[in-house]
């Protein structure tokens, strides 16, 4: 069986084709495998909003099993109308702001609250199968401290808040971690997206 992934970002697909591997009855594919173009506005109020508008965008056009996924940042200590939400590098209603102008941002607000707080991301999914069945849910990643002290500047990848972001699983900052951390702390994720893969697009 086939699924589509609704994304065009190539690392995100990596992520994915490996979090699912172990459903081999799975043919994993993204849009531009099979010739889709399309920009799906994500206007949605959160990130579930999101996931969904993107499965059934993408369902409409390729009329196979579906899934699409969308995610936020939420700090334990901020209040609800400091939250980042979906739009982690908004900043005071200004966005494209330089990697600088977002650390210093979150740095200065942590400062306010002791200069740590625990957060995690929370992600929207959706699936659609095939015959055209909508099912969504919200998944909330592993909590993580983020912190306003850097332990370093050398980060390659993944976002410029992993320089303040610490992982309570392995005792090492984001961008200190092996790629054995890095799967320890999202092995509940994963095992949840296994599970909807599972109960909704396999009928297991």
């Amino acid at each position: 069986m086939r699924l589509l992934f609704a994304t065009g970002n190539k690392t995100k697909y990596e992520l994915m084709k490996e979090r699912l591997k172990e459903l081999s009855e799975i043919e994993f594919v993204i849009p531009s495998m099979l010739g889709i173009n399309i920009n799906v506005i994500e206007d949605g109020k959160t990130p579930e909003e999101n996931a969904i508008k993107k499965a059934k965008q993408y369902y409409d056009v390729a009329k196979i099993p579906t899934i699409a996924e969308d995610s936020g940042l939420y700090i334990d200590e901020f209040s609800d109308d400091e939250q980042p939400g979906l739009f982690v590098k908004r900043v005071n209603g200004k966005e494209n702001l330089s990697d600088e102008e977002v650390l210093k941002y979150y740095i200065d607000k942590l400062n306010k609250y002791g200069g740590k707080s625990l957060a995690s991301y929370h992600t929207g999914v959706c699936l659609i199968d095939e015959e055209g069945n909508i099912y969504s849910e919200l998944l909330k990643e592993t909590k993580f401290l983020m912190t306003s002290e850097i332990r370093n500047n050398n980060y390659t990848s993944g976002g410029i808040l992993d320089l303040i972001s610490y992982d309570l699983k392995a005792n090492k900052y984001f961008t200190e971690r092996s790629e054995d951390d890095k799967k320890k702390h999202y092995e509940n994720l994963d095992y949840e997206y296994r599970k909807l893969v599972k109960n909704h697009i396999l009928k297991k």
